[in-house]
């Protein structure tokens, strides 16, 4: 029986060879205003969520940032309910050293607990919205709660109460082709303010 494959050319490995990343902030890819905002958003339906221990020490925390190149944690309990965020400005900014201060303990003896933002003081966004929204309308809402990261809750479920996604400063500037330092959270509304012609 005739075959109708044939072999493929294979090569050596080269030492320097590199890991191949998602093309996500590819030039095809750079978005507009104008698009539905479900395009910015990371989908926690399509993508697993990274949660850390309140327990945790801040470099544990950092540590775990770096390995999955995130900006952003889901602090749960033991039942795995979100009790709070933390993110990369929160361990880099101020938080770390006014607690030093006000406790009089070395930053190793800080854990995630103490800097996080609890679930009671963040506000998050209806899926329900989001799905209809456009790029534009969650700048413009990100602004307002002057937040780098933002959560959007889908409540459709009468049976679960479940975050459904992140929207990011960072990732959204990258998706708009922008070049903006996102680490000053103030910096960075004025900035895309300015760009977008939103500014006040």
């Amino acid at each position: 029986m005739p075959c109708n494959y044939q072999e493929l050319e294979v090569k050596p490995l080269q030492v320097a060879a590199t890991l191949c990343s998602p093309s996500l902030y590819s030039q095809s890819n750079i978005i507009k205003l104008e698009d539905p905002a479900t395009k910015v958003m990371t989908d926690l339906s399509e993508v697993v969520a990274v949660t850390i221990s309140p327990s945790s020490s801040l470099n544990e925390a950092n540590d775990l940032m770096i390995e999955k190149k995130i900006k952003l944690l889901f602090v749960t309990d033991a039942k795995e309910r979100i009790i709070g965020l933390i993110t990369y400005s929160d361990l880099q900014g101020e938080r770390p050293i006014l607690f030093q201060q006000s406790n009089n303990v070395p930053r190793s003896e800080i854990c995630v607990l103490d800097i996080m933002t609890g679930i009671d003081t963040i506000d998050a966004m209806e899926w329900s919205a989001v799905e209809h929204a456009k790029v534009g309308d969650v700048f413009i809402t990100m602004e307002k709660l002057h937040r780098q990261h933002s959560l959007v809750l889908d409540n459709s479920n009468p049976d679960a109460y479940q975050i459904r996604g992140i929207f990011s400063i960072s990732v959204l500037s990258k998706l708009l082709g922008l070049e903006i330092d996102t680490t000053e959270v103030a910096k960075s509304f004025a900035e895309f303010g300015r760009v977008l012609g939103c500014d006040k």
